[in-house]
């Protein structure tokens, strides 16, 4: 499992689980910043049995403190196996395949919902009224991936097209594609919803001109002394005070087939938080992933030193950076 080597550092080196059709790897980074505020989960057998064809991976990324990220990472699997939705998808033996699909997706949205509610009332308990994390999680059942992601922490598969350049690697030739969508609060449907719960979007010049959501009450309270947050992203776990202005913890949630036509070759899955992704694309990603496994590099790791290299190139303060690479037989 994943070991500390250093402070705000933790490394899982390519490891494949028993009885698992897949090599999985992690690698996490402090960056530039004081604290290490990403956590990350990697569960090989969901069931606990090592014949399970089930397997859940997670990269949460805290913001205002490590508080809401260290418990989501607590609360997130529990909530999930206790889910209505997914019990009865793991106990009813027939289950029609898009019946399954629909019983997956539930039991992450059900899982997000409670997951939320139970952080709420502990960011209420502990005066952490603006700890939040973002989230971007894959459930894997058979042949289906089910993912789900909040705010700007992103997945990334890379598929497989025929090469028979001897240059490329492994004979392979890839392709990265997104299979998320940032939550920003400049986007249409997101601003919409801010500024009907009677919160503001508003660009900080101080910030490269990006969009944040701020509470409506934002500038009566800073007059007042207080310390009011404001996000750059529009969906999240916690964030107490600005749930009432529209930050939302409805997650997107998207289930697809391995073996279709679209997803017939896919040969890697890459979660990773905002610090991987503020400055590599999906194209790039897997690219960088793809030449490692292939010189017997950690995948993972190779994703974050390059992250690190490049914010150190423009001369930019390093986010914490958190990477998870699965890699497909």
């Amino acid at each position: 499992m994943p070991k500390d080597i250093g402070p705000g550092c933790a490394e899982l080196i390519p490891t494949r689980f028993p009885g698992t059709h897949f090599l999985v790897s992690a690698f996490q980074h402090m960056g530039d910043r004081k604290t290490q505020e990403d956590r990350f989960t990697v569960v090989p057998h969901l069931d606990g049995d090592s014949r399970s064809a089930c397997a859940f991976f997670g990269v949460w990324d805290g913001t205002v403190g490590d508080f809401a990220s260290e418990n989501v990472k607590d609360l997130f699997l529990p909530k999930l196996l206790e889910a209505p939705s997914w019990r009865q998808a793991r106990t009813v033996s027939r289950v029609r395949q898009e019946e399954k699909e629909r019983l997956l997706e539930s039991a992450m949205k059900e899982t997000y919902r409670s997951v939320d509610e139970s952080l709420l009332a502990r960011c209420a308990k502990n005066t952490q009224h603006y700890s939040t994390c973002t989230s971007v999680t894959l459930l894997m059942v058979g042949d289906l991936l089910v993912v789900g992601h909040l705010g700007d922490s992103r997945i990334v598969l890379g598929k497989s097209a025929s090469s028979k350049d001897p240059s490329d690697a492994r004979g392979e030739k890839l392709t990265g594609e997104q299979v998320t969508l940032d939550h920003k609060p400049d986007q249409e449907q997101e601003r919409i919803r801010i500024e009907q719960c009677g919160g503001m979007v508003e660009r900080l010049r101080n910030h490269a001109n990006k969009p944040f959501i701020r509470g409506g009450d934002f500038l009566m309270r800073k007059a007042l002394g207080e310390q009011p947050m404001q996000l750059q992203y529009s969906r999240a776990f916690g964030g107490k005070d600005l749930k009432m202005f529209g930050l939302s913890s409805v997650p997107d949630v998207r289930v697809i087939r391995i073996g279709t036509p679209q997803w017939k070759d896919v040969k890697y899955a890459i979660l990773a938080s905002d610090g991987l992704w503020d400055v590599v694309n999906a194209q790039n990603a897997v690219a960088i992933a793809h030449q490692a496994a292939s010189t017997d590099q950690n995948p993972a790791e190779a994703l974050v030193r390059v992250a690190l290299l490049e914010q150190s190139r423009r001369k930019a303060r390093a986010d914490n950076v958190t990477a998870i690479c699965i890699q497909f037989d």
